[in-house]
């Protein structure tokens, strides 16, 4: 199905109608959508069961009903009330949109299969992305675990994840568009009482994909906490602060390293140096709104570093207490009452607890777009070999392709070397490098160049997988394990990573996991 001609209708009909058509939302109805909205669903389900005891003949009931069903997960049954609200008043825009929202999601939702664990409930496209499954729950099960410890917050019902198998798929379940995907970032989504993400597959170079989970399962727990009161720049620093938590338990000393791509750390270096920062109230009503990639990767990194600033000061407590207050007051008077500060005033000491951190500009580092691969399939190399922003480096780094394709490895390493003279950080050309050193056994020339890819472009998964293969070379099983767990974590796709997995693992003795990562292999190869 073609999804994508109709998002601008979404967007109209459901979130626009107020706006453009006139079609306001039936204030009786307000308090059910606020239940909703904070994920209380049993008290909405009692408020539906009122409406329609007292009017069985009300549009707004029945479609209050469609909502709460939607919200439940029963999205046929959501259809069902929808059409009966619409049979009453076929012309309300708002009831139109919905309906329209929960056909679009039965059509991508009915081809995805179940999966199951004690916290959580798994949608997604078993014959795609089936060996996604097992790395999702058991990421969304430490989520629900490192999280509760953080914040206190353990959900009393199973939370519901959809994963859309691809972009269209992504902008019908969401209402999240192409350019949202590819200019902005948002890979996922927290809304309508789930979580939602975009298989890593349907991306060129994969996305940190189950940080992504755990990123939006932390914005689950902010609602439920707050009453859905917490302003975005709270939602997405504390999402960002804590979305390593499942795999970093204990913060690092210096915790930016937890929190801050280098491209995040360049960026506020920057910002502080020119004082020019996006402003917390120019993050409302969503960070898709901003106008650039960077402003975007800023106000990521402004809002988890005020996270960072309100943990340091106040403890973990700290935070919980903030979400408390939300639930009553609005956010300058909860900040005054824990700070005794006004907002100004925070937002003041907050830049400089910033400064006072001492960050430094990464060189080479920059906020990479994501690209959605056209019609499925998309050439990594070609890709990658876009992402040299030098005309010059990028050319020399063909010729070395070229000269690679053709056998001749010490020329294609020359190449890469002159290639680096002109770009001396990018990831991209040592990268390419490392390849060609491990292809001439030189383990130890190849490890630097990966390593110094890593410090600009900790992201990428063909770097992991490289320097899992240098691991995997020298015997260095551990090392090579750790590697490739993050590439996983990246772009699981690759065929070479559940090879490496399987002889590591095997040969630690660990047979399970050997088969494990064999069994993956076969998947992979049987999709393909």
């Amino acid at each position: 199905m073609k999804y994508r001609n109709s998002f601008f209708l979404v967007l109209v009909l459901l979130f626009g109608a107020a706006r453009l058509y006139g079609a306001e939302a039936d204030p009786k109805f307000k308090p059910g959508d606020e239940l909703l909205d904070a994920w209380r669903t049993a008290e909405a389900e009692e408020f539906a069961a009122k409406a329609l005891r007292e009017n069985a003949k009300s549009a707004g009931a029945h479609a209050f009903d469609g909502r709460l069903k939607f919200y439940q997960g029963r999205y046929p049954d959501a259809l069902t009330a929808f059409d009966k609200a619409l049979a009453i008043d076929s012309k309300d825009e708002r009831h139109q949109g919905y309906k329209l929202l929960a056909q679009f999601t039965v059509d991508v939702v009915k081809n995805l299969k179940r999966f199951e664990s004690a916290h959580f409930v798994l949608h997604l496209d078993d014959k795609r992305d089936g060996l996604l499954a097992a790395y999702a729950l058991d990421t969304l099960e430490k989520s629900y675990t490192a999280i509760g410890a953080e914040l206190g917050y353990y959900p009393k019902d199973k939370v519901r994840v959809e994963i859309a198998p691809d972009a269209s798929s992504f902008n019908a379940i969401s209402t999240l568009s192409l350019r949202d995907i590819e200019e902005t970032g948002a890979v996922g989504i927290c809304k309508f009482n789930k979580l939602m993400i975009i298989s890593p597959r349907a991306l060129s170079l994969g996305y940190r994909w189950v940080d992504s989970l755990s990123h939006e399962y932390v914005h689950y727990a902010i609602v439920g906490l707050s009453n859905n009161k917490a302003p975005i720049w709270l939602h997405e620093g504390m999402a960002r602060f804590y979305e390593t938590r499942w795999r970093k338990p204990a913060p690092a000393k210096d915790a930016a390293e937890d929190y801050l791509t280098p491209a995040n750390q360049t960026l506020l270096v920057q910002a502080l140096e020119k004082n020019q920062f996006v402003g917390f109230q120019k993050m409302e009503p969503s960070l898709i709104y901003l106008e650039t990639p960077e402003q975007v990767q800023l106000a990521y990194a402004e809002a988890a570093s005020a996270v960072d600033f309100i943990s340091s000061s106040k403890g973990r407590s700290g935070v919980r207490e903030l979400l408390a207050a939300l639930n009553d007051k609005p956010t300058s008077a909860a900040i005054e009452t824990m700070f005794g500060l006004s907002f100004v005033a925070f937002e003041s000491q907050w830049k400089g607890f910033l400064k006072n951190k001492g960050l430094k500009p990464i060189e080479g580092s920059r906020v990479r777009k994501l690209r959605v691969k056209k019609d499925g399939r998309e050439d990594e190399d070609a890709v990658e070999l876009r992402e040299i922003q030098s005309n010059v480096a990028r050319n020399r780094t063909h010729l070395a392709d070229q000269l690679l394709g053709r056998g001749r490895t010490a020329a294609a390493a020359s190449e890469y070397h002159r290639a680096l003279q002109i770009s001396p950080h990018s990831p991209i050309i040592l990268n390419k490098l490392g390849r060609v050193f491990i292809q001439l056994n030189r383990l130890d020339d190849a490890r630097d160049a990966l390593k110094k890819a890593l410090d600009v472009d900790p992201d990428s998964a063909n770097t992991y997988v490289q320097l899992g293969r240098v691991h995997h070379a020298g015997k260095n099983y551990r090392e090579a394990l750790s590697a490739l767990e993050e590439a996983v974590q990246i772009n699981p796709f690759n065929p070479m990573i559940y090879r490496l997995l399987g002889e590591s693992y095997a040969a630690l003795g660990e047979t399970q996991k050997a088969q494990a990562a064999r069994s993956n292999l076969d998947k992979l190869m049987g999709a393909n």
